[in-house]
């Protein structure tokens, strides 16, 4: 009987570890926040790329608040 018990005990013994899983969940986090934040710097980069090429392209400021009321009501 008290050989299972000191058993038992040994390996609950061995079970009792501190896992370091916060640090990991923490730079996992950090990495998904940087790609996140890289892609909306690319998606507004890309936008105002865009508006100064539609700008460009635009012979007069009547033709860019047109174009602007055209792309808002559809019509």
């Amino acid at each position: 009987m008290y050989d299972s018990i000191n058993i038992t005990r040994e390996r609950v013994a061995t079970f009792d570890t501190d896992v370091e899983v916060a640090d990991l969940q923490l730079g996992n986090s950090r990495l998904g926040l940087g790609v996140i934040l890289t892609m909306a710097a690319f998606v507004g980069i890309w936008g105002v790329a865009c508006l100064i090429g539609g700008l460009a392209s635009a012979g007069s400021f009547s033709d860019v608040w047109r174009g602007l009321v055209t792309a808002f009501s559809g019509m």
